[in-house]
Formats: C-alpha cells, sequence, structure tokens
C-alpha cells in the first residue's frame, strides 16, 4: 500500500493488488466513476423523460439496469487501482477552464436551440458540451478514459441535435440519453478492464 501525502492530509492508494471500490471512495478512479455514474444516469433520464410515452416505461428499466451495473461495477468489482500523483497546477488549470467555459456554454445551447425552432435539441447540446469539457482532462490528467467519455457524449449530443434541428423533436432527448448511456458504458468498462487478469497482473487506469 503507498501513502501519497499532500500537505498535512495523506490519501491510502492501493497499488498491485486488486480491491473493491467501495473501500477506497477517496481514490481520484473510483470517485470519478460514482460521479460518472451520476453525470450519465442524470442524462439518461432526462433525456428518456423526453421520448414518446409509449419508448418511456420499457426503456426507463433497461436504463436502470444499466445504473444499477454500472454502480455494482464501479463499488464492488475487485480491480487494480493504481498510486496517483496530485495532480499538476497546468491540470488544476485546465480542469478550471474547461468548467467555467463549460458553464459559459450552458446559456448558448439555449440560444442556438431557440434561433433553431428546436427547443428539444437543448438538451442533446447541453450533453455535448459537457461531453466536450472532458476532452482537455484525458491529457491534462494523463486519463485516456476522459477522451472515451467525451468524445462519444459530444458526438451523441450533436447528432442528436441536429436531427432534432432537422425537425425530429425526440432526436434531442434521445441523443443526450445515449449520451448518458454512453458515459456509464465507459465507466463500467473501465472498471471491468481493471479488474481482467493482465501481465504482471498490473494495468493502467
Amino acid at each position: 500500500m503507498t501513502r501519497v501525502h499532500t500537505g498535512n492530509a495523506h490519501r491510502q492508494i492501493v497499488d498491485g493488488q486488486r480491491v473493491r471500490g467501495i473501500g477506497h471512495l477517496r481514490h481520484p478512479v473510483v470517485f470519478g466513476g460514482l460521479i460518472g455514474v451520476v453525470g450519465g444516469a442524470a442524462f439518461l433520464l432526462a433525456g428518456l423523460a423526453g421520448l414518446p410515452a409509449g419508448w418511456q416505461e420499457p426503456l426507463r428499466g433497461l436504463a436502470v439496469v444499466l445504473v444499477g451495473f454500472t454502480l455494482v461495477g464501479v463499488l464492488f468489482r475487485r480491480r487494480i487501482l493504481p498510486a496517483l500523483p496530485p495532480p499538476t497546477p497546468g491540470a488544476l488549470r485546465v480542469y478550471g477552464v474547461a468548467v467555467v467555459v463549460m458553464l459559459l456554454l450552458f446559456p448558448v445551447t439555449h440560444l442556438l436551440a431557440r434561433a433553431a425552432d428546436a427547443p428539444t435539441a437543448q438538451i442533446a447540446l447541453v450533453a455535448a458540451v459537457v461531453g466536450g469539457h472532458f476532452l482537455p482532462f484525458a491529457r491534462a490528467f494523463g486519463a485516456p478514459v476522459f477522451r472515451w467519455i467525451g468524445g462519444s457524449m459530444l458526438a451523441l449530443g450533436l447528432s442528436g441535435a441536429l436531427v432534432a434541428m432537422l425537425g425530429v423533436p425526440a432526436a434531442g432527448p434521445a441523443g443526450a440519453a445515449a449520451a448518458g448511456a454512453a458515459m456509464l458504458l465507459v465507466v463500467v468498462g473501465q472498471a471491468l478492464r481493471q479488474g481482467a487478469p493482465g501481465p504482471g497482473d498490473r494495468l493502467r487506469a
């Protein structure tokens, strides 16, 4: 077990042995995974709520299963959690700028949807903006998982918004729901990959 000290506080990070995330909630991979579960579930369920009534009930059941499966994977899958150094000042600056830009773009999504006379496109545009803000994190934090999350959410959100603007209102919420599902799948995929046997039984997050 490796202890990484930060000022007067320290966090215990397990390296080289399989552990369950529920016992290491402060580890960045586990904590980030939980944020992914919350964010993915929010977009998935909010998007489904905007679909025609006949589609909502069966898809909501599948959504609950996916959210539950992802949460179980993050908390209970035995996997290797690598020791990670504290983020650099440069990485923290990238994080701060990305979050500020994301917040500034939220009102723009409303303006774009209104200008296109496609109000249902906004939720998909919001999903795309959230996805886009993850992309710089891949390089800043050395975590390729952000590229998968950000890229999939950006592509699915923009696709849903575009189709909604072309006259298919349900495409907006469908795009947001798909973006949320993609986030959940990437998060649980990371947990499963980290738990799979590998050379030397060591996997990188």
